[in-house]
């Protein structure tokens, strides 16, 4: 408001008016978004993620995305941080998790026994009192293992309140859910905090992989956090991967997995599963290389 005021002329008058479009388009997107979520109209797309020590397929990552009638299909980016600010992202969040429960009870059918699936959990869901109840409901009524499913938070999430983080995670390990730190080194974790978190994977984020080919200070900044990692007895999955040197460069200096375009785009449900079947036969140049193709 302060620097509304100072600006010259007709400025303030543009400025609320530009002001007044935003709230609008804020309003008018969070309707739209309660409808969607009412009438079933957001979809999960999987990304994969391939196992470099084998070349197989053995998880994916839940992401959303919404075909909105009016507005095209719209990316994460688009309509979440609405969705956290208005608290839509809790019963969203619970669509989601209840979506992946029934798409991997249909892979299973299909022999994809031992796939896990992440799933983006939001600060404001964590917080969630009745996280624990519906979690398992679901779970339950879709008739997976916990072990099927690991959600992720970031690492500015874990961070923001660590004491209740910890306690928080703790409790749910007990109950058989597995918890991955999410774009690892753009927060506030230390390998000091990372040693105290209970969780099974750490993310390396995408920023860290672009140049880790070509730039020696970056490769061996990676190649120190996945040797830390794996010391914390830690899964390591590299984030962004768009290259075959960078591939190449994960799988020598021992990363766990690898995801990102060069190994498959995020894929609407039947897609995925022509990919698992593709996978399961190393068809592709991309899933031979962990067996040497």
């Amino acid at each position: 408001m302060t620097r509304a005021k100072a600006l010259p002329g007709n400025s303030w008058l543009r400025y609320s008016r530009d002001f007044k479009d935003a709230v609008r388009q804020q309003i008018s997107l969070e309707a739209e978004f309660r409808m969607a979520l009412r009438s079933d109209e957001l979809e999960v797309y999987y990304q994969p993620k391939l196992e470099l020590a084998t070349g197989r397929v053995r998880s994916v990552e839940a992401l959303v995305r919404w075909p909105s009638p009016k507005r095209g299909m719209l990316l994460p980016n688009d309509f979440i941080p609405m969705a956290e600010s208005s608290g839509m992202i809790v019963p969203m969040g619970y669509w989601v998790i209840e979506q992946v429960c029934k798409d991997l009870s249909i892979l299973q059918r299909m022999r994809h026994n031992n796939l896990t699936c992440a799933v983006n959990l939001s600060f404001r869901q964590f917080h969630d009192r009745k996280l624990a109840e519906t979690v398992f409901r679901i779970i339950y009524n879709a008739d997976i293992a916990t072990d099927n499913i690991e959600f992720e938070l970031t690492e500015t999430a874990m961070m923001m309140d660590s004491e209740f983080t910890i306690r928080s995670l703790i409790e749910l390990r007990k109950l058989g859910l597995r918890f991955a730190l999410d774009d690892f080194g753009t927060g506030y974790a230390s390998f000091n905090n990372l040693r105290r978190l209970p969780i099974s994977t750490v993310k390396i984020d995408q920023s860290f992989i672009r140049s880790v080919s070509e730039v020696a200070e970056d490769a061996t900044l990676v190649e120190g956090m996945i040797n830390l990692s794996h010391g914390l007895g830690l899964n390591v999955v590299a984030e962004g991967v768009e290259t075959r040197s960078q591939l190449e460069f994960l799988h020598r200096i021992g990363c766990d997995e690898a995801q990102g375009f060069i190994i498959a785009p995020a894929l609407p449900f039947e897609a995925l599963c022509s990919f698992l079947d593709a996978a399961a036969s190393a068809s592709s140049d991309a899933l031979a290389f962990g067996r040497g193709g």
